[in-house]
């Protein structure tokens, strides 16, 4: 274009910039015309797999089409994160990403096969999780104090179940360790699911997790909540000390579930993806049943929100696991 003229350059720059609107807003126009899949790197029945159900089925109400979940776990959501950075950057995977995904994986492991910054855009956060540190059968106490005396009175012999090696269960478990100065054994799962039915039957003694997958077996009286891992109670379970409470002050703990989309997607489709999900996750109906009803924290971060987060995210973990000392590679 170097020997146009001016006027015609600017006439030829008009044109393509008005001929990529027209294109953007008929891929969100036409966006879905098949199904999209949502794959989500926990076992089915966990937390971030019943959240991801329910945005699916909002979203399948909404698209008139079908919006699957496909659960990858393992590998602390490596595998999962895996396939969704390989698939077709299009709009029709998305990822139920959160903490590990995107925030610590890169600090726990010297090489990932993804690229948690590169390989992903953020579409919309959803919501959070405050983090309970809660024992079973096995654990023969009800208190923080309790824990620390049995763990240093037998040195390696309280185990913690996790949902994986670098998960945020077992950086939370670390951390505690580490400002306590006691010595525990490190049992990991596949999920959250599989965590909850160890602890019910004495395989493990305490574990660390979101609030949503023990508050109904708490209320029970099933497993008994030592403490919350945040600067207030929860509103779940009000009659649970915090940390500070239970002698441990500044151990606070929260974990994140957002859905993200490979690099490249169109950001017209990555608009429309975060404005429906937001107006799901909105609905009272959805947030008794998904977000409010079952001890989660509403966040409904659009793209620019959610990327700024992920910055200070990031950085609050580096600074955490080299502080840890904790490699896993």
């Amino acid at each position: 274009m170097k020997n146009l003229k001016p006027a015609v350059l600017s006439a030829a720059v008009a044109w393509l910039l008005v001929s990529a609107g027209v294109n953007a807003l008929a891929q969100a126009t036409s966006y879905p015309s098949r199904p999209v899949r949502i794959i989500v790197p926990f076992t089915a029945g966990g937390l971030a797999d019943n959240l991801a159900r329910g945005v699916a089925h909002g979203l399948s109400s909404a698209w008139a089409q079908p919006v699957v979940v496909e659960n990858r776990p393992g590998a602390n959501t490596i595998i999962a994160a895996q396939a969704a950075a390989k698939a077709p950057a299009d709009g029709y995977t998305l990822l139920m990403a959160n903490d590990p995904t995107l925030s610590s994986n890169q600090y726990l492991y010297s090489k990932l096969p993804y690229d948690p910054v590169k390989d992903f855009v953020p579409v919309i956060n959803v919501a959070e999780t405050l983090e309970v540190l809660v024992a079973g059968p096995g654990f023969k106490g009800s208190t923080l104090a309790d824990l620390v005396a049995q763990a240093k009175a037998h040195p390696g012999q309280v185990t913690y179940g996790t949902y994986g090696a670098g998960s945020k269960a077992h950086i939370d478990a670390e951390a505690f360790s580490k400002v306590t100065r006691v010595k525990l054994l490190h049992v990991p799962y596949k999920g959250v699911a599989d965590v909850v039915p160890a602890l019910l039957s004495g395989q493990v003694q305490i574990s660390f997790t979101g609030v949503p997958p023990v508050a109904q077996v708490v209320k029970a009286g099933q497993l008994r909540a030592i403490a919350i891992a945040a600067p207030q109670r929860s509103s779940t379970l009000p009659q649970v000390p915090t940390f500070a409470e239970a002698g441990l002050p500044n151990f606070h703990s929260s974990a994140w579930f957002g859905l993200v989309a490979p690099s490249g997607t169109p950001q017209a489709v990555i608009d429309k993806v975060a404005q429906d999900v937001s107006r799901i996750i909105r609905q009272p109906d959805f947030q008794a049943k998904f977000i409010s009803g079952v001890g989660l924290e509403l966040l409904d971060q659009g793209p620019a929100q959610f990327a700024e987060f992920l910055m200070k995210d990031r950085f609050a973990y580096q600074t955490h696991i080299q502080d840890l000392g904790v490699k896993l590679d």
